[in-house]
């Protein structure tokens, strides 16, 4: 007499007592909606970060300069800040539509990462959408408004390099002005292919077939209750 083996603990998992089908959530989709919301914050946060700066004090700046001491010195910082500003005032008429795009699109992306990592069933095509739109605006605030983000990373490492000179020993100090000129050039750059190749896979995570089961079998079990 053939003896019947008992079911595994994946076939339980897979055969819930209500009936329905449970889909286990792949691991590289965990890994794609947390990056998902990873980018959702940061381009939540830059988009807010640039509109406050529109919408408050021009001036607001020169007090994070004071902290260098050397007079010289802050009268450099204070200068380069003073440029930043005036040439983001002559850009802000595509500053504030591509920072404000930012923004929503952020806080999309957070929304819907957040939806994704709880299971919420029809999320899996508008977060591929905005994932893709919220890599474009970043692309495109990169190549639309570089005199306003050249004038920002001047004024942001050089003030950075003036506190560490007098901070630190000469001799420490030497050292990394080489790996602070080097993240200056190539940092900005770098940090744009990564992301942007970051972003694709985030939707090809999305486009897997596990993915789409996974979602397909949360969208039945909303629609069964």
């Amino acid at each position: 007499m053939s003896s019947i083996p008992p079911p595994s603990s994946a076939d339980q998992e897979r055969a819930p007592r209500d009936g329905t089908t449970r889909v286990s959530r792949p691991r590289y989709l965990v890994v794609a909606l947390i990056g998902a919301l990873v980018f959702g914050a940061g381009c939540w946060t830059e988009g807010c970060g640039r509109l406050a700066f529109y919408r408050g004090d021009p001036e607001h700046g020169i007090v994070m300069n004071e902290g260098i001491k050397d007079e010289a010195e802050r009268a450099h910082a204070d200068q380069l800040y003073r440029r930043f500003v005036e040439i983001s005032d002559k850009e802000r008429s595509r500053s504030i539509p591509l920072a404000a795009a930012t923004f929503v699109l952020g806080a999309a992306l957070l929304a819907l990462a957040a939806r994704g990592l709880a299971g919420r069933s029809n999320t899996r095509s508008a977060l591929m959408q905005v994932t893709a739109a919220q890599a474009a605006i970043v692309v495109l605030t990169y190549f639309a408004t570089p005199n306003v983000r050249n004038a920002e990373l001047d004024w942001q490492f050089e003030s950075s390099l003036m506190k560490q000179k007098q901070s630190l020993p000469p001799d420490q100090y030497q050292e990394i002005v080489p790996t602070v000129r080097f993240m200056r050039r190539w940092g900005p750059g770098s940090w744009l292919v990564v992301r942007t190749l970051a972003s694709a896979l985030i939707v090809l995570a999305l486009t897997r077939q596990r993915s789409r089961e996974f979602f397909e079998a949360a969208a039945r079990s909303v629609a069964d209750r």
